[in-house]
């Protein structure tokens, strides 16, 4: 089973991470950005890719974990209406945007299918006690439902403590009648 991960920054890149080093085979990875040396503190890259594109990289970085993995790339800024055509084949979508309007969108736009959506919500600042996970219908959400990166600190403890929590959540999902790990 395929998984999607819209958005490879902090949570998509990590929780990728998660996936590969458990043994998920087939992710397709969606995103349009390349690697700044900003992002090294939170996301799955290093030095040596900064200014290269986060799909090449984050496939190059998973294929160390898991080589006969199969990632499927698309650079492409997800849209209005671009979410059910592109994940048509997924049967779950890791939303990792850091933009509240996309996560909107894209939560909105998969609600309507069969799909299982893993998403965040309130990963900045430093505490990590009051995360928790949220079902709202085929939603899963984690975080601490309050923290704004634009009221605070991107905290790379936090972050990495989200997209661990969301791959659990992903893998529980995916392995209901199979164990993948």
């Amino acid at each position: 089973m395929k998984i999607g991960i819209a958005g490879i920054g902090g949570i998509g890149s990590n929780v990728a991470r998660h996936l590969a080093q458990a043994g998920v085979k087939e992710l397709k990875i969606v995103d349009f950005d390349c690697i700044e040396s900003t992002n090294l503190n939170r996301q799955f890259y290093r030095f040596s890719q900064v200014g290269k594109r986060k799909t090449d990289s984050l496939e190059e970085n998973l294929l160390e974990i898991l080589p006969d993995m199969c990632i499927e790339k698309i650079e492409k800024k997800i849209k209005p209406g671009d979410a059910s055509k592109l994940f048509s084949d997924c049967r779950i979508v890791v939303e990792g945007f850091d933009n509240k309007e996309f996560k909107k969108m894209i939560i909105e736009e998969l609600s309507e299918t069969n799909k299982v959506v893993v998403s965040a919500s309130g990963i900045a600042g430093v505490n990590m006690e009051t995360i928790t996970t949220r079902k709202m219908g085929n939603c899963h959400v984690v975080g601490d439902f309050i923290s704004d990166q634009d009221d605070h600190v991107l905290f790379p403890p936090k972050i990495a403590m989200v997209a661990s929590i969301m791959a659990s959540v992903v893998l529980r999902v995916h392995s209901k009648n199979k164990l993948v790990f």
